[in-house]
Protein backbone atom coordinates (compact mmCIF):
# COMPACT_ATOMS: atom_id res chain seq x y z
CA UNK A 1 0.00 0.00 0.00
CA UNK A 2 2.91 1.89 0.51
CA UNK A 3 3.75 2.22 -2.75
CA UNK A 4 0.19 2.94 -4.03
CA UNK A 5 0.06 5.79 -1.60
CA UNK A 6 3.40 7.08 -3.36
CA UNK A 7 2.18 6.68 -6.78
CA UNK A 8 -1.61 8.95 -5.68
CA UNK A 9 0.39 11.48 -4.35
CA UNK A 10 2.78 11.65 -7.12
CA UNK A 11 -0.43 11.71 -9.29
CA UNK A 12 -1.53 14.98 -7.53
CA UNK A 13 1.75 17.14 -8.16
CA UNK A 14 1.46 16.14 -11.85
CA UNK A 15 -2.58 16.94 -12.15
CA UNK A 16 -1.67 20.08 -10.22
CA UNK A 17 0.56 21.66 -12.22
CA UNK A 18 -1.49 20.56 -15.50
CA UNK A 19 -4.78 21.07 -15.16
CA UNK A 20 -6.81 23.65 -13.63
CA UNK A 21 -10.09 21.93 -13.53
CA UNK A 22 -8.65 19.55 -10.67
CA UNK A 23 -9.49 19.39 -6.87
CA UNK A 24 -7.74 17.86 -3.66
CA UNK A 25 -9.96 16.89 -0.68
CA UNK A 26 -10.71 15.03 2.17
CA UNK A 27 -13.56 12.83 3.20
CA UNK A 28 -14.58 11.83 6.94
CA UNK A 29 -17.53 10.12 8.42
CA UNK A 30 -19.40 6.92 9.42
CA UNK A 31 -18.34 2.82 8.51
CA UNK A 32 -20.52 0.28 8.92
CA UNK A 33 -20.09 -3.35 7.98
CA UNK A 34 -22.10 -5.80 6.37
CA UNK A 35 -20.64 -9.92 6.62
CA UNK A 36 -20.40 -12.49 8.36
CA UNK A 37 -21.97 -11.53 12.17
CA UNK A 38 -23.98 -8.92 10.77
CA UNK A 39 -27.71 -10.63 10.66
CA UNK A 40 -29.52 -7.53 8.86
CA UNK A 41 -28.01 -5.51 5.83
CA UNK A 42 -26.19 -2.89 8.33
CA UNK A 43 -25.47 -3.32 12.30
CA UNK A 44 -26.15 -0.06 13.49
CA UNK A 45 -24.56 -1.24 16.72
CA UNK A 46 -21.26 -1.41 15.39
CA UNK A 47 -21.06 2.27 13.90
CA UNK A 48 -17.53 3.46 13.49
CA UNK A 49 -15.31 5.89 11.40
CA UNK A 50 -13.95 6.04 7.86
CA UNK A 51 -11.48 8.84 6.62
CA UNK A 52 -9.92 9.49 2.55
CA UNK A 53 -7.25 11.41 1.07
CA UNK A 54 -8.95 11.80 -3.08
CA UNK A 55 -7.91 14.13 -5.93
CA UNK A 56 -10.84 14.74 -8.74
CA UNK A 57 -10.33 15.72 -12.61
CA UNK A 58 -13.12 17.22 -14.44
CA UNK A 59 -13.27 16.30 -17.89
CA UNK A 60 -16.07 18.61 -18.67
CA UNK A 61 -19.43 19.84 -16.93
CA UNK A 62 -20.60 15.92 -16.38
CA UNK A 63 -17.44 13.80 -16.47
CA UNK A 64 -15.37 13.49 -13.63
CA UNK A 65 -12.46 11.34 -12.70
CA UNK A 66 -11.38 10.72 -8.98
CA UNK A 67 -8.57 8.66 -7.41
CA UNK A 68 -8.49 7.87 -3.68
CA UNK A 69 -6.76 6.50 -0.82
CA UNK A 70 -9.71 5.60 1.75
CA UNK A 71 -8.79 3.72 5.94
CA UNK A 72 -11.75 3.10 7.92
CA UNK A 73 -12.17 0.86 11.45
CA UNK A 74 -14.89 -1.92 10.66
CA UNK A 75 -16.46 -4.39 13.34
CA UNK A 76 -18.75 -7.10 13.79
CA UNK A 77 -20.58 -8.79 16.93
CA UNK A 78 -22.81 -12.11 16.86
CA UNK A 79 -24.37 -10.49 20.43
CA UNK A 80 -25.86 -8.13 18.33
CA UNK A 81 -27.72 -10.72 16.34
CA UNK A 82 -30.67 -12.66 17.83
CA UNK A 83 -30.25 -15.96 15.67
CA UNK A 84 -26.26 -15.77 15.65
CA UNK A 85 -25.74 -15.01 19.15
CA UNK A 86 -25.28 -18.70 20.66
CA UNK A 87 -22.37 -18.69 17.86
CA UNK A 88 -20.30 -16.21 19.99
CA UNK A 89 -17.84 -14.48 17.20
CA UNK A 90 -16.98 -10.90 16.87
CA UNK A 91 -13.99 -9.13 14.41
CA UNK A 92 -12.27 -5.97 14.46
CA UNK A 93 -11.02 -5.25 10.71
CA UNK A 94 -8.54 -2.31 9.77
CA UNK A 95 -9.22 -1.69 6.05
CA UNK A 96 -6.93 0.41 3.48
CA UNK A 97 -8.24 0.98 0.05
CA UNK A 98 -6.66 2.68 -3.20
CA UNK A 99 -9.82 3.08 -5.55
CA UNK A 100 -10.23 5.19 -9.03
CA UNK A 101 -13.94 6.04 -10.06
CA UNK A 102 -15.66 8.17 -12.65
CA UNK A 103 -18.29 10.65 -11.48
CA UNK A 104 -21.55 11.83 -13.55
CA UNK A 105 -22.74 15.02 -12.25
CA UNK A 106 -26.35 15.02 -12.95
CA UNK A 107 -26.61 18.93 -13.61
CA UNK A 108 -23.27 19.70 -14.38
CA UNK A 109 -20.85 22.49 -12.82
CA UNK A 110 -20.25 25.66 -13.36
CA UNK A 111 -16.84 26.13 -12.01
CA UNK A 112 -14.58 26.37 -14.49
CA UNK A 113 -14.11 28.31 -18.10
CA UNK A 114 -16.86 27.08 -20.16
CA UNK A 115 -20.52 27.68 -19.20
CA UNK A 116 -22.40 25.00 -17.61
CA UNK A 117 -25.43 23.86 -19.56
CA UNK A 118 -27.55 24.42 -16.23
CA UNK A 119 -25.26 26.72 -14.42
CA UNK A 120 -25.80 24.81 -11.26
CA UNK A 121 -23.84 25.30 -8.21
CA UNK A 122 -25.34 22.09 -6.69
CA UNK A 123 -25.77 19.03 -8.32
CA UNK A 124 -25.84 15.42 -7.62
CA UNK A 125 -23.71 12.66 -8.93
CA UNK A 126 -23.38 9.16 -8.89
CA UNK A 127 -19.93 7.09 -8.66
CA UNK A 128 -19.04 4.09 -9.76
CA UNK A 129 -15.17 2.67 -10.43
CA UNK A 130 -12.74 -0.35 -8.99
CA UNK A 131 -10.59 -0.50 -5.81
CA UNK A 132 -7.98 -2.71 -4.51
CA UNK A 133 -8.00 -3.23 -0.33
CA UNK A 134 -5.74 -4.67 2.16
CA UNK A 135 -7.29 -5.30 5.08
CA UNK A 136 -5.90 -6.56 9.08
CA UNK A 137 -8.31 -8.64 11.01
CA UNK A 138 -8.96 -10.21 14.44
CA UNK A 139 -11.44 -12.70 15.33
CA UNK A 140 -12.91 -13.36 18.76
CA UNK A 141 -14.80 -16.18 20.13
CA UNK A 142 -16.75 -16.78 23.29
CA UNK A 143 -16.16 -19.44 25.24
CA UNK A 144 -19.76 -20.66 25.45
CA UNK A 145 -19.59 -20.59 21.52
CA UNK A 146 -19.09 -22.16 18.77
CA UNK A 147 -15.57 -22.49 17.62
CA UNK A 148 -13.28 -21.52 14.42
CA UNK A 149 -12.93 -23.37 11.62
CA UNK A 150 -9.40 -24.56 11.15
CA UNK A 151 -9.08 -22.80 8.29
CA UNK A 152 -10.18 -19.86 9.15
CA UNK A 153 -8.05 -20.25 12.07
CA UNK A 154 -5.25 -20.55 10.16
CA UNK A 155 -5.96 -17.34 8.02
CA UNK A 156 -5.12 -18.70 4.87
CA UNK A 157 -7.01 -15.98 2.93
CA UNK A 158 -5.18 -13.44 0.63
CA UNK A 159 -4.43 -10.02 2.55
CA UNK A 160 -5.35 -7.84 -0.77
CA UNK A 161 -8.61 -8.13 -2.22
CA UNK A 162 -10.57 -5.91 -5.37
CA UNK A 163 -13.50 -3.95 -4.26
CA UNK A 164 -15.99 -2.49 -6.62
CA UNK A 165 -17.56 1.16 -5.19
CA UNK A 166 -21.05 2.39 -5.84
CA UNK A 167 -22.27 5.67 -4.87
CA UNK A 168 -24.20 9.15 -5.12
CA UNK A 169 -23.46 12.06 -3.43
CA UNK A 170 -24.64 16.06 -3.60
CA UNK A 171 -21.62 18.89 -4.29
CA UNK A 172 -21.77 22.46 -3.47
CA UNK A 173 -19.24 24.56 -5.48
CA UNK A 174 -17.70 27.78 -3.89
CA UNK A 175 -15.59 30.46 -5.34
CA UNK A 176 -12.54 27.71 -4.40
CA UNK A 177 -14.01 25.20 -2.24
CA UNK A 178 -16.17 22.00 -2.86
CA UNK A 179 -18.28 20.76 -0.36
CA UNK A 180 -20.53 17.67 -0.09
CA UNK A 181 -21.49 14.96 0.97
CA UNK A 182 -21.98 11.23 -0.02
CA UNK A 183 -22.83 7.75 0.32
CA UNK A 184 -20.09 4.55 -0.89
CA UNK A 185 -21.23 0.74 -1.20
CA UNK A 186 -17.95 -1.23 -1.59
CA UNK A 187 -18.71 -4.53 -2.62
CA UNK A 188 -16.10 -7.16 -1.95
CA UNK A 189 -15.25 -9.78 -3.99
CA UNK A 190 -14.31 -12.17 -1.35
CA UNK A 191 -15.48 -13.65 2.09
CA UNK A 192 -12.85 -12.95 4.07
CA UNK A 193 -12.54 -9.03 5.21
CA UNK A 194 -13.85 -10.06 8.57
CA UNK A 195 -11.62 -13.32 8.85
CA UNK A 196 -15.11 -15.47 9.02
CA UNK A 197 -15.65 -17.29 6.28
CA UNK A 198 -16.14 -21.13 6.53
CA UNK A 199 -17.52 -20.81 10.03
CA UNK A 200 -20.36 -18.29 8.87
CA UNK A 201 -21.62 -17.90 5.24
CA UNK A 202 -19.87 -18.64 2.68
CA UNK A 203 -22.28 -17.68 0.25
CA UNK A 204 -22.28 -14.43 0.24
CA UNK A 205 -18.90 -11.59 0.04
CA UNK A 206 -18.39 -9.16 2.37
CA UNK A 207 -19.25 -5.68 2.11
CA UNK A 208 -18.39 -2.31 3.39
CA UNK A 209 -20.30 1.07 3.74
CA UNK A 210 -19.30 4.97 4.03
CA UNK A 211 -21.26 7.74 4.93
CA UNK A 212 -19.13 10.47 4.48
CA UNK A 213 -18.69 14.78 4.38
CA UNK A 214 -16.43 15.71 1.81
CA UNK A 215 -14.29 19.29 1.50
CA UNK A 216 -12.60 20.05 -1.72
CA UNK A 217 -10.42 22.80 -2.85
CA UNK A 218 -9.77 23.79 -6.43
CA UNK A 219 -6.10 23.74 -7.46
CA UNK A 220 -5.69 26.60 -10.83
CA UNK A 221 -7.32 30.45 -11.41
CA UNK A 222 -9.92 29.06 -13.65
CA UNK A 223 -12.43 31.66 -14.31
CA UNK A 224 -16.01 31.15 -12.68
CA UNK A 225 -18.08 32.65 -15.77
CA UNK A 226 -17.97 31.21 -19.26
CA UNK A 227 -16.12 31.70 -22.25
CA UNK A 228 -18.17 33.55 -24.30
CA UNK A 229 -19.08 36.18 -20.86
CA UNK A 230 -15.43 36.34 -20.27
CA UNK A 231 -14.31 37.61 -23.43
CA UNK A 232 -17.20 39.98 -23.34
CA UNK A 233 -15.81 41.60 -19.94
CA UNK A 234 -12.54 41.69 -21.68
CA UNK A 235 -13.92 43.65 -24.61
CA UNK A 236 -14.96 46.07 -22.16
CA UNK A 237 -12.21 46.10 -19.90
CA UNK A 238 -9.74 47.67 -22.99
CA UNK A 239 -12.62 49.99 -24.32
CA UNK A 240 -12.95 51.14 -20.93
CA UNK A 241 -9.43 52.07 -21.15
CA UNK A 242 -9.61 54.70 -23.72
CA UNK A 243 -8.02 52.31 -26.57
CA UNK A 244 -8.92 53.20 -29.75
CA UNK A 245 -9.25 50.00 -33.00
CA UNK A 246 -8.05 51.37 -36.53
CA UNK A 247 -9.15 49.13 -39.26
CA UNK A 248 -7.18 49.13 -42.61
CA UNK A 249 -8.37 48.49 -45.83
CA UNK A 250 -6.05 47.65 -48.39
Amino acid sequence: MRNLFLSLCAFFMVCSLQAQEFEVGLKAGAALFQGDVIENTFDFEEINYGVGLFARYHFDHNFAFRASVNFGQYSGNDANNPSLADRGLSFESTIVDFQVTGEWNFLGVNIYEAASQHNARFTPYALLGVGVTAFDVEVFESPDGAQLDPLDVQREYPGFSMVVPVGLGVRYSLDRLVVGIEGVVNAGLNDYLDGISRSGDQSDNDWYTTLSLTVAYRIGATAKTGGAQKEMMEDEEIFEEGDIIIEEEY
